[in-house]
């Protein structure tokens, strides 16, 4: 990326912290979504902070935004900052902003073995009682579960964002299996049951697989007065679909990036790297808000000399549907394959499952751009391994962190603060290169942008 968009993201948070000692600011808001993009061919620089024309995204009145609510934004790590976000990823809104620096600012990545030894308790279990007394219960949806790395540490980041708050004293965690709309509305109601047995104050954090079509269940916790916040932009429905619910309305908010800028980015990529071909485009389970709403805007944004595989009917309608699960990928790319052997990119949100889908191919991968979102290192060692030039990968970040804004946006609620009604992640696509096979990774499936610390990752799959 280019060095100019470093020097933005480091010189905005070294002036949030100037501004908390009493330095000061412009009083600005950034209005626009945050996000960059970038074709094949760049290369990040990891040049210094320059704070020369910038201006304080507090809000500039020389105090910690968010003090009020035991929360502090300028106590995010920049390094951490970088790593879960990207180099030269520039700030959303400032709301957003906000909530998003003060989740980094608590995620240790060196927490006493006792904080380990519970996060494990809590993943391992379906409750566990954090020891604190506090008088909140987090109640933990997934319309998934631990079938792949990602959806166990996602589970993993709100578990330990979750212990950094003395007021949760309990945590319940529910997994749908992918089963559809009907399991998951069952695990939803049963949290909204369980948080109502322990005292009544609770907040439920999940990934919504099935969409709008677990509405119905989560208007039943906002209007037992139960905080629910989806993470990975898992909304329960985009704005124009059926039944859809309106965040900040219906439920408290959607974290996640700006999806239609995200597959706009995807297509970038695929524009610049293919020329002309065709590109395959694949998706998690159907109907899921973070597949459909990426793939509304990369169909579109292709350019005429890119054809998909497999263009969707409507709207409305994802393609390529894996539910995330690597054989399905597979067998989708092996489908492909058998017909047109000669596909020029990929699109996907998930890099494991590309890793798992590419042993379609009989010999060595060349002429091929891969635009992805997460950042598991087996397909990048793979791609380290082919060492051919004419096969890049570009991906934005792997998300597991946004589970931890989940819960810092819930408590904030609980304590009064206003939450937008849609936590925007700011992204920007990064070209792999061998640096991101890290050969001493706990586990190379895990996503190297995540934020969980090793010392808890080596006990869940070292």
């Amino acid at each position: 990326m280019k060095r100019t968009k470093i020097i933005s993201l480091m010189a905005v948070l070294v002036l949030i912290v100037a501004a908390c000692n009493g330095d000061g600011g412009s009083d600005t808001t950034d209005g626009d979504t945050g996000t960059t993009q970038a074709g094949p061919g760049t290369t990040g620089d990891t040049g210094g902070p320059d704070t020369t024309g910038m201006t304080d995204t507090t809000g500039g009145d020389g105090d910690n935004p968010l003090a009020e609510y035991g929360e502090d934004p300028t106590a995010a790590d920049l390094g951490l900052v970088e790593k879960a976000l990207g180099p030269g990823v520039e700030p959303s809104d400032t709301d957003s902003w906000n909530i998003i620096l003060a989740a980094v600012a608590r995620a240790d990545q060196n927490p006493d073995q006792t904080i380990v030894d519970k996060a494990m308790e809590c993943w391992s279990n379906p409750s566990c009682d954090t020891g604190t007394g506090g008088e909140l219960t987090m109640g933990y949806a997934d319309g998934g579960g631990h079938f792949n790395v990602w959806r166990g540490v996602s589970h993993m980041e709100a578990i330990l964002q979750a212990l950094s708050y003395p007021e949760v004293g309990r945590i319940v965690s529910t997994e749908a299996g992918f089963a559809g709309p009907d399991p998951e509305m069952a695990n939803i109601r049963f949290l909204i049951q369980d948080i109502q047995a322990n005292g009544g104050s609770g907040f439920i954090v999940g990934y919504p697989d099935s969409g709008a079509l677990v509405a119905p269940a989560v208007l039943e916790a906002t209007a037992a007065g139960i905080p629910y916040v989806s993470f990975s932009a898992g909304w329960v429905g985009l704005p124009d679909q059926d039944n859809a619910l309106t965040p900040g309305e219906d439920y408290l908010t959607v974290v996640g990036e700006d999806l239609c800028a995200l597959g706009e980015s995807f297509a970038d990529v695929l524009n610049t790297g293919v020329g002309e071909g065709t590109v395959g485009v694949l998706g998690g389970s159907p109907g899921n808000a973070l597949t459909l709403g990426w793939q509304r805007c990369l169909f579109p944004a292709l350019a005429d000399g890119v054809e998909p595989i497999n263009p969707p009917p409507n709207d409305d309608t994802t393609v390529g549907d894996t539910f995330w699960l690597n054989d399905n990928a597979l067998q989708v790319v092996q489908g492909w394959l058998s017909t047109d052997p000669d596909i020029k990119g990929y699109a996907y949100e998930y890099s494991d499952g590309l890793n798992s889908a590419f042993a379609a191919y009989d010999g060595p991968i060349q002429n091929l751009t891969v635009a992805l979102r997460t950042d598991e290192q087996t397909l990048f060692c793979s791609w380290a391994d082919a060492n051919e030039p004419t096969y890049n990968i570009f991906f934005s970040a792997g998300g597991n962190f946004q589970a931890r804004i989940g819960v810092t946006a819930a408590v904030m609620s609980i304590k009064g603060a206003t939450i937008p009604g849609e936590v925007v992640v700011p992204h920007v696509m990064r070209q792999v290169t061998e640096a991101d096979c890290d050969p001493d990774r706990v586990n190379p499936f895990v996503s190297g942008t995540s934020l969980a610390p090793n010392s808890v990752l080596e006990l869940m799959f070292g």
